[in-house]
């Protein structure tokens, strides 16, 4: 009896790493397209848009007066200042990928990596 069950299990956890598995590679099919242009969102409109293959700094005005630096540097993305009180958009760390973003609460500011 201990040994069917521990075959059950075995095989359950196979089952869950195969499923696993599949998803990674649809996940990465679906964002494997190249990395056009980042999309600047302040209170749901956009307010700017910028090529990845040119380097930039741009400073976004957000809600209320906040504002967000974002530095464009080789196809990548980052926060490098921000009046938020958090500083949460500034830990989010680089983005270059189809589909990822950074996202500002306070100020109301979404940079998304956009594709075609």
């Amino acid at each position: 009896m201990e040994i069917k069950k521990h075959k059950k299990e075995v095989i359950l956890i196979v089952i869950i790493i195969a499923i696993s598995c599949i998803l990674l590679l649809v996940n990465k099919i679906i964002f494997s397209k190249p990395a056009r242009y980042l999309e600047i969102t302040v209170d749901g409109k956009v307010v700017e848009k910028l090529d990845l293959n040119h380097d930039a700094e741009i400073l976004v005005n957000g809600y209320q007066s906040g504002t967000n630096r974002i530095v464009i540097q080789g196809g990548k993305v980052h926060v490098s200042d921000a009046t938020c009180p958090d500083k949460i958009c500034i830990h989010q760390g680089t983005i270059e990928q189809t589909g990822e973003s950074i996202v500002c609460l306070p100020n109301r500011m979404i940079a998304q990596i956009m594709g075609n």
